[in-house]
């Protein structure tokens, strides 16, 4: 069962490397920003400010929950959903501590970017989970 697993786990992941491929290139990269800004700033910051920590934390198991809703479902515009789910909590965890963030700082700017960019992706997965799920 586990060799089945890891089979479908594999060609799970050959089929989201033709999904990203497949979309526009303002897509990708905007992926890759968020790579950059909520994965590697999140890491960075991580050691020192917990609220990098909770990011880290939902973008670590955002991967494995990505790829279990790519075996079982396939790659579509259900995979927002699994944004939605982790990072929900931790953008309005993010927003009610903003008041304490100093924003003039290296952290703050992070945070800035980091808080505005879950905001924005939460509303495209909102759109494309929508699209999905009405069609």
């Amino acid at each position: 069962m586990f060799a089945e697993f890891m089979d479908a786990w594999a060609i799970a992941q050959a089929e989201q490397e033709v999904y990203i491929a497949a979309l526009p290139q303002w897509v990708q990269l905007w992926m890759n920003w968020m790579m950059l800004v909520l994965g590697l700033g999140a890491l960075v910051f991580a050691i020192f400010k917990v609220e990098a920590r909770w990011l880290l934390l939902a973008m670590v198991l955002t991967i494995p929950a990505t790829m279990i809703l790519g075996v079982y479902v396939g790659w579509n515009g259900l995979w927002g959903i699994t944004h939605l789910i982790l990072w929900t909590p931790v953008a309005i965890y993010m927003a009610r501590r903003f008041s304490q963030i100093e924003v003039k700082s290296i952290y703050g700017v992070w945070y800035v970017l980091a808080l505005a960019t879950l905001w924005i992706s939460l509303i495209f997965d909102v759109k494309d989970v929508g699209q999905y799920l009405l069609s």
